[in-house]
């Protein structure tokens, strides 16, 4: 009874060893893709709830403003010491207003 054995060619063993690392290198690169991917889905889940909540607390500060808005009338802003002012506006001729000093406008924040 005779034993074969493989005897692998120099080239062969270099065939054999470029072929093993190439699919090692592939097996390296889908397992990153995997990772990073799996990476990213997580990320962009807490950035959707994170995104969810600033939404809902601007959502409660916009209402709440809403009803304080509401709540304001010219006799509670008269109370508080805001007064109503009535602007006058005087137009002066067109001679005149190069020379003439103007006072300031004044504009009244009051409803």
């Amino acid at each position: 009874m005779t034993t074969k054995t493989l005897e692998l060619n120099n080239i062969e063993q270099k065939i054999f060893w470029i072929l093993a690392s190439l699919i090692g290198v592939v097996v390296a690169f889908y397992l990153y893709s995997v990772l990073s991917l799996t990476l990213a889905v997580v990320d962009r889940n807490s950035m959707n709830v994170a995104a969810r909540s600033i939404a809902n607390n601007g959502a409660m500060l916009e209402a709440e403003y809403l009803s304080q808005t509401n709540s304001i009338t010219l006799a509670y802003a008269q109370r508080l010491g805001f007064s109503e002012v009535n602007a006058k506006f005087a137009g002066e001729p067109l001679a005149s207003a190069a020379t003439a000093v103007m006072s300031p406008a004044k504009i009244s924040m009051a409803r």
